[in-house]
């Protein structure tokens, strides 16, 4: 469990393996082993080389286990590459991906509530600007 006082992120992030697709420059980075997903971003493993943080692209990950097979849908940019990893952040994410992340979140981290209570301070998956 992680320490709220020391965790900067918004949002709970979650281990969860499923397929994904990363669309950038005009190809499409796929693996097959997402290491953690949050309602911002999501890290995952790759083998190919990747383009530098700041390259736009659009996130498809595909729940296949869900009958019928949900694809939530995102766009975003890459903020971060290592060997072997490339994190991306959420720009934007539709209605019904928002949903299905969401409760992709809530059935797979172990501090439901926490999860609840960062849903409830966020507008969609920002903060409210004051």
């Amino acid at each position: 469990m992680t320490d709220p006082a020391n965790e900067r992120r918004e949002f709970i992030r979650v281990p969860f393996n499923t397929k994904v697709e990363i669309h950038i420059q005009g190809r499409i980075i796929k693996s097959e082993t997402a290491i953690d997903i949050s309602m911002t971003g999501l890290r995952i493993a790759v083998e190919q080389a990747v383009p530098p943080p700041g390259t736009p692209c659009g996130v498809n990950i595909i729940l296949a286990a869900a009958d019928p097979r949900v694809i939530i849908e995102a766009r975003g940019s890459v903020v971060r590459t290592e060997p072997g990893n490339l994190a991306v952040a959420f720009a934007e994410l539709d209605l019904d991906s928002y949903h299905h992340l969401r409760q992709l979140i809530l059935n797979n981290t172990d501090e439901p509530e926490r999860a609840e209570r960062e849903f409830i301070s966020h507008w969609g998956i920002r903060k409210p600007q004051i």
